[in-house]
């Protein structure tokens, strides 16, 4: 604490140590590199070395006119001519600053009763004799905006930066023009036209390269395209701008995963549920994955947490039943199955795996019931009709043609002809397969 302390006196000391020259020279080279905060300070550092040191004035004066404020320009004029009235400098440049209050009030009058035109060369002509101003650029911009001219006024918009980097109303303006082409961007992606969607997110990163969702919704389209590097590199360009957007690390973790890169895909997946800890479908996505590897441990690791966050979450029910199924755990696989098709009556391969746990376990109208669900849902899936045909049947004690009928229709999908032939086989000769 005590050589923080010396440090700090040490510094004072070194400031107050300076001349009022000294201070203002080192301001006013700040001013012309642009570092308009560190230059007022130290003009107003000149001033309590001196308080009646008339340039420092004319400095601050200059700040002000940087940030647009032309009222405490003039103040700060004024100032300087009360601390030295013999210099006709400061009454000149205080002449000059009344000019410039008269091309605005005549630009913006002109704005407001619709005369672009004469409005955009009243600020010109200001900008032109007054570079350093920056709300004569930025009303240029502001014509071409009401104009629609988006291009043209983002490019004053910018230039209006350049002379004011904090200029806050530029900064917005940018930000609404990018909103506008992403807005468009949403409408096209929303009508089916790619191609005219990606053409207006690609203008919204013309305009602002750090509109991060832009990058993002480029990714999704190229993805959809097939195009999994180029949609990978569009996610880490949002994520480098926005490092908390969780989505865009799920989507990243999608595409990364159908590229084979599960290490990639599963670090991005841990992101997105870092930094939102609710995020069931990342989680989900993360069981997908680890189901596909056969990791059935760190499936149901994740899968437990979906359902956690979210006791209504479908899929993290629906993909416990199938960890379940491939570790034979028949009577947890119907709980969790049954689950699915509470939330979700429209998942007709839950309801499928739902049929086939229920005929592994011998509960025949269980089974009938789930497979001829899944038949409702999806009538030409051969699964769903051979897990009716053999709950029909029931080993033996139940409807023989009721089954046959449903492997006949089970035959109909080439996956599953030869399963549902060696099954008609059984039930019309089962001598052939008694013991």
């Amino acid at each position: 604490m005590i050589k923080k302390v010396s440090i700090l006196m040490l510094v004072i000391g070194s400031v107050l140590a300076q001349s009022p020259d000294e201070l203002f020279n080192s301001a006013q080279a700040s001013l012309d590199a642009g570092n308009v905060t560190e230059a007022e300070s130290g003009f107003n550092a000149a001033l309590q070395a001196d308080p009646t040191f008339a340039p420092a004035y004319l400095g601050l004066a200059h700040v002000a006119m940087r940030k647009g404020d032309l009222k405490e320009a003039g103040s700060k004029l004024k100032e300087a001519i009360e601390s030295e009235p013999e210099n006709q400098g400061y009454r000149d440049e205080f002449e000059k600053m009344n000019e410039l209050n008269t091309l605005m009030s005549k630009g913006n009058r002109s704005m407001k009763n619709g005369d672009a035109d004469n409005a955009f060369e009243s600020f010109r002509v200001a900008a032109e004799k007054f570079p350093h101003y920056p709300e004569s650029v930025f009303n240029m911009g502001l014509t071409h905006f009401r104009k629609k001219e988006f291009s043209d006024a983002v490019g004053y918009f910018h230039k209006t930066l350049e002379i004011y980097p904090d200029h806050k109303t530029a900064s917005a303006a940018i930000r609404n023009v990018a909103k506008n082409y992403f807005n468009n961007g949403n409408q096209s992606y929303k009508r089916g036209d790619l191609e005219g969607a990606l053409a207006s997110y690609n203008e919204v990163l013309s305009v602002d390269e750090s509109f991060f969702q832009a990058h993002y919704q480029i990714g999704v389209i190229q993805s959809k395209m097939g195009d999994k590097d180029a949609a990978v590199a569009s996610y880490e360009k949002a994520l480098a701008v926005n490092p908390k957007f969780y989505k865009g690390f799920f989507a990243l973790g999608l595409a990364k995963s159908s590229m084979n890169d599960t290490d990639g895909a599963i670090a991005a997946l841990e992101s997105a549920v870092d930094i939102h800890p609710g995020y069931d479908k990342a989680y989900g996505a993360m069981g997908d994955i680890y189901i596909n590897a056969k990791n059935y441990e760190k499936a149901k690791q994740v899968l437990t947490m979906a359902i956690t966050v979210n006791p209504n979450y479908a899929k993290g029910y629906a993909n416990l039943g199938i960890v379940n199924g491939e570790e034979q755990d028949w009577e947890q696989a119907v709980s969790n199955l049954e689950m699915a098709v509470a939330l979700n009556e429209r998942d007709a391969m839950s309801f499928f795996r739902l049929a086939g746990a229920h005929n592994t376990l011998g509960n025949c109208d269980g089974a009938k019931n789930a497979a001829r669900s899944s038949t409702e849902l999806k009538q030409r899936f051969g699964g769903a009709w051979f897990e009716l045909g053999m709950a029909e049947w029931c080993g033996g004690k139940g409807n023989k043609t009721a089954a046959l009928n449903a492997f006949e229709k089970a035959r109909g999908d080439r996956a599953w002809r030869k399963m549902a032939e060696y099954e008609i086989d059984k039930v019309k000769n089962p001598q052939k397969y008694e013991n």
